[in-house]
């Protein structure tokens, strides 16, 4: 962008925060300002930050100038609970005072193999009020040795598939939502894996739900067999060995709905296209054709999958799925099933990643 428009126009950009922040980028650009939540419950927020920041430089009024500091480490930053809450309101407070325009935490995207990936600090001051920088690079570091400092408490536990279903299972009644995060689509992985599922119908567990599940062969037959229909139907388990084997089982098409949508995030719907609600021995799984992460709780509720009244429920999601779910949740727990978004990052093959990258 800065090779087309040149020197003197002002180049801003609102970021994913699970970005891979670059010399490059800061170079190029006058300001980067990434979400602060994780869910991202804030873009427009930030949005309107950046366009009022860019706008002021354009006036005149302030200077931009950016510090970074890397933090090196992978984190999982959510900002649902402590002690990422707390820290990312003390960011907040600490902007529009002191020269201070903006700070941002690029939580960086563990599963990206690239030099840059990580966790980084991004402070911008006014150079009108911080001549040199030398306030804003000694608040990035500041911060980022306090995250530093947090790293240990930052993941949530996650618990084996046995594990997790027998914690779910204990603070009945439900309804206590479990996310797949390995099996995540917003991370890259399939979206299809039957790991849990399978454990889940092997335990006899009922009435749970589980979604979405990625399988457009499934939910084309399940159009074509009809509602009410009970028929054999494998499921899932498509695309590699990290999807599990596929799970053949009676199944009764509960309901159906063409071109369906979910509510994503800031509100934004998102086509999951053709879905189909099927009944597997007490469990109710929404299949989806179009592959997306679980976001909003109409993923199950529009094809008339009530939630409330479930024991379990299961969300193929690492973290977005929180703010639609939580609050009918009596609590949220994080599985450490098999998948392709992995949270053991030790076990992943890193070949590019700049090193030293705790906790490699």
């Amino acid at each position: 962008m800065r090779g087309i428009v040149g020197p003197g126009v002002v180049v801003g950009a609102e970021l994913d925060p699970h970005h891979h922040l670059s010399a490059a980028m800061l170079r190029h650009a006058d300001l980067l300002i990434a979400f602060k939540e994780y869910p991202h419950t804030d873009i427009l927020e930030r949005a309107f930050e950046l366009v009022d920041l860019c706008a002021a430089q354009v006036a005149g009024r302030v200077r931009p100038q950016a510090a970074a500091v890397d933090c090196e480490m992978i984190a999982m930053l959510h900002t649902t609970r402590e002690p990422m809450r707390g820290y990312v309101d003390r960011l907040q407070a600490l902007e529009g005072r002191d020269g201070v325009l903006s700070i941002s935490v690029t939580h960086g995207f563990p599963w990206g193999d690239v030099a840059d990936m990580g966790t980084r600090l991004l402070v911008y001051t006014d150079a009108n009020a911080d001549p040199g920088g030398a306030r804003g690079q000694a608040l990035a570091r500041q911060l980022a040795d306090e995250l530093i400092g947090l790293r240990e408490q930052l993941s949530p536990p996650t618990p084996g598939i046995d594990e997790v279903l027998d914690q779910a299972l204990a603070l009945a009644p439900g309804p206590v939502v479990i996310a797949d995060g390995a099996d995540n689509p917003g991370g890259g992985a399939a979206g299809d894996s039957t790991f849990l599922l399978r454990r889940m119908v092997e335990r006899g567990i009922q009435g749970a739900a589980l979604g979405p599940l990625w399988d457009p062969m499934a939910v084309r037959i399940a159009f074509d067999a009809g509602l009410g229909a009970r028929l054999p139907l494998r499921l899932g388990g498509k695309i590699s060995p990290l999807s599990g084997a596929p799970l053949d089982a009676d199944a009764t098409v509960r309901g159906l709905r063409r071109n369906m949508t979910m509510t994503g995030l800031a509100g934004t719907p998102m086509g999951l296209g053709d879905c189909a609600w099927v009944d597997v021995q007490g469990i109710a799984v929404v299949l989806i054709s179009v592959r997306h992460q679980a976001m909003g709780t109409d993923l199950f509720t529009g094809l008339g999958c009530t939630l409330e009244d479930k024991g379990v429920i299961v969300v193929k999601s690492s973290q977005h799925f929180h703010a639609a779910f939580a609050p009918l949740a009596r609590q949220v727990l994080y599985a450490a099933a098999p998948g392709s978004v992995t949270s053991d990052l030790r076990s992943l093959p890193y070949r590019k990643v700049q090193r030293p990258k705790w906790p490699l």
